[in-house]
């Protein structure tokens, strides 16, 4: 397998567009859930899925460790 070097600012970029999904399908999945007619399977479907692209986000660009200098 072959890895591709991404440069700092594309790895913010895809990040960004990673945690915009996780947000868009947030936004569906609480809508969804507002219905009562809704089935459960697709709300764990969602929700799995914000989950994943949220980790993917963070192994993509992680946040710096902050460390306390006390």
């Amino acid at each position: 397998m072959t890895y591709i070097e991404l440069t700092q600012s594309e790895q913010q970029q895809i990040a960004e567009i990673l945690s915009r999904r996780a947000t868009e399908i947030a936004g569906f999945n609480d809508e969804y859930r507002r219905n009562p007619a809704h089935y459960g399977s697709v709300e764990l479907a969602l929700s799995r899925e914000i989950a994943r692209l949220r980790r993917l986000a963070e192994r993509v660009n992680p946040q710096p460790i902050e460390v306390d200098d006390q």
